[in-house]
């Protein structure tokens, strides 16, 4: 049996129409499913949570998830079983998670991979205790500006049209332009392994599972998905005019050649601001004033690679 998760807003509606493709093609026809339309915030990892009393999940082949990097984010929360291979269709406007999961991006060519190839590959993650709260995320969490530009392009009304026109992941881009006049930097201290680093005007802060951020974004491109380490890239003490260069060239992942720029690598992290400082967890935000960041032991299995 296979488990379908959609999120039919993701993107704009472009879930529902992925999902529509997806039940359109021969291949699916043939599947024995069973199939979940979130309908609110929170719903995936409820309807996770709940795949023990639906069904036996020893003859689950694979949880698909149609959605942006939120909604596989609320399925990886929600799983307890991590046996279970999952896979990732993007409809969203970032899914930077089919990126680092070395997924295809056309959604029959997913589903052609999870049904005729019974390849997994292993998917290690992260896990944030944050505040009072225990989050996995599977991307990557970041302190700073880059939590403010991904909240303003979940707030953006432009975010609707550009996602209408097949190129949501721009709207980061426009959000960055729009933040940087306002964004102040912030004091935090960070422990890792071997050492412990205050940062006075610091930037952004993020620690990742994978390279990409914002719809394709290479903010860390020295992150390799791996059961051991996290890669955090800070950026601290740079002026507003040079974090422009810097954005110009995160595309490409040059930016670390920025004397601000530093990236540790590191099996934990523990990170404390005075007050509470705005993150962003796979596009979801929060705030934050302590942090304490760990692999999780085990991976998720992904079904569909290239």
């Amino acid at each position: 049996m296979y488990i379908f998760i959609v999120n039919p807003t993701a993107g704009n509606g472009r879930g529902a129409k992925v999902f529509k493709q997806m039940k359109d093609s021969p291949i699916y026809t043939t599947l024995e499913t069973l199939e979940f339309i979130t309908t609110y915030e929170g719903h995936a990892r409820k309807i996770t949570q709940e795949i023990d009393v639906i069904t036996n999940k020893e003859k689950i082949v694979a949880i698909v998830v149609i959605g942006g990097d939120g909604t596989i984010n609320e399925v990886v929360n929600g799983l307890s079983h991590h046996h279970i291979p999952i896979s990732f269709i993007p409809a969203g406007s970032g899914n930077d998670f089919y990126r680092g999961a070395n997924l295809p991006k056309k959604p029959t060519t997913i589903l052609k991979n999870i049904v005729q190839n019974n390849e997994v590959k292993p998917y290690w993650f992260g896990r944030a205790a944050l505040q009072e709260q225990n989050k996995s995320f599977v991307n990557c969490i970041g302190f700073g500006f880059d939590a403010y530009v991904v909240k303003r392009a979940n707030r953006s009304a432009l975010k609707k049209s550009l996602n209408k026109l097949g190129v949501g992941r721009f709207i980061y881009v426009f959000s960055f332009m729009r933040e940087l006049l306002f964004f102040k930097p912030f004091k935090v201290t960070v422990k890792t392994d071997e050492t412990t680093r205050t940062f006075e005007k610091c930037f952004l802060l993020t620690i990742n599972n994978q390279p990409y951020f914002g719809g394709g974004m290479k903010i860390n491109p020295l992150a390799e998905n791996n059961p051991d380490y996290f890669s955090l890239l800070v950026v601290d003490s740079i002026s507003k005019w040079k974090v422009f260069f810097l954005f110009i060239t995160v595309f490409f992942g040059k930016h670390i050649h920025f004397k601000e720029v530093q990236i540790y690598r590191t099996r934990q992290i523990m990170i404390e601001t005075a007050t509470k400082t705005l993150y962003q967890m796979d596009g979801e935000i929060g705030e934050a004033s302590h942090c304490a960041i760990k692999k999780q032991p085990f991976p998720l299995t992904v079904k569909g690679s290239k």
